[in-house]
């Protein structure tokens, strides 16, 4: 599956190259999967399958990322894993990484910057304490939150109020 992402640089009918599969290991070892290079896909967890999807992106060789929903039906730790293993990518190899995510927690937790969606158009535009706030946030989903600063990381997060 991961080298899957090694297409662009293959082509069609092509085979690959020892500097491929350097790439492809180098990918899967960034991302923890290397060990299970030898299993089948239907047999690995959910958050080992998002990051076997991440080092696919990886061996694309790219500078940019574009992940749609990538702790979508994760529990919390791997939740987590997926958008550390994200950041560091982010800090480390100097990626742009650009995601959709619909944990608003998450998302200003590990975000530099946020465009909040209303209708398909921008709502809100800008860092996490910008955007993530009750405001924004009941007047796009209508639900009735509070927000306010985490005192350890100074991010916004969101709590739901009970009817």
């Amino acid at each position: 599956l991961v080298s899957m992402g090694r297409f662009p640089h293959i082509g069609h009918f092509g085979f690959e190259r020892p500097k491929d599969r350097e790439v492809i290991q180098w990918a899967m070892e960034q991302t923890g999967v290397w060990g299970l290079r030898d299993r089948a896909i239907t047999q690995i967890s959910g958050g080992e399958l998002q990051r076997v999807v991440i080092s696919q992106a990886l061996a694309q060789e790219s500078r940019v990322l574009l992940l749609d929903e990538p702790t979508s039906h994760l529990d919390i730790a791997h939740q987590v894993e997926v958008m550390a293993l994200l950041e560091a990518l982010k800090n480390e190899k100097h990626l742009t990484i650009l995601l959709s995510i619909h944990d608003l927690n998450l998302a200003s937790l590990y975000c530099d910057a946020l465009i909040l969606l209303k209708g398909g158009r921008i709502h809100a535009l800008g860092r996490p304490d910008q955007v993530v706030h009750a405001e924004n946030i009941r007047e796009v989903y209508s639900a009735d939150v509070e927000a306010d600063l985490d005192g350890t990381t100074g991010r916004p997060r969101v709590f739901l109020k009970k009817k």
